[in-house]
């Protein structure tokens, strides 16, 4: 185990000797370092943990959708419920089944 800490040690410090600061004279080129990268960030900051928090969602919800078509539909779970709420209010009739619907779900990446 000691080698091993040892390498990792070794690693991190190979790595952070690489490391060097990047400044910006000009400020014309700073402006446009500004102007790309501040949105960039912006745009991440903000959809990122929208994303994960929609990944987690419909994880979720497909695990529902995979315990109603294994059980026949005797098993409808929270997140399926919601789901299929969701359907319904979004769209117009004429809806699927609820085994197609989650067969659908259960199909979504």
């Amino acid at each position: 185990m000691g080698s091993r800490k040892a390498l990792a040690v070794i690693l991190c410090a190979s790595m952070s000797s690489q490391v060097a600061a990047y400044e910006i004279h000009d400020p014309v080129e700073r402006t446009l370092v500004i102007t790309t990268l501040a949105p960039s960030f912006l745009l991440v900051a903000t959809t990122g943990p929208t994303t994960m928090a929609m990944n987690s969602l419909s994880q979720s919800a497909k695990t529902d959708a995979l315990a109603f078509i294994g059980s026949d539909g005797e098993i409808r779970g929270s997140q399926f419920e919601q789901a299929v709420r969701y359907y319904h209010a979004a769209y117009d009739p004429p809806y699927m089944s609820d085994e197609q619907f989650a067969l659908a779900i259960a199909a979504s990446s």
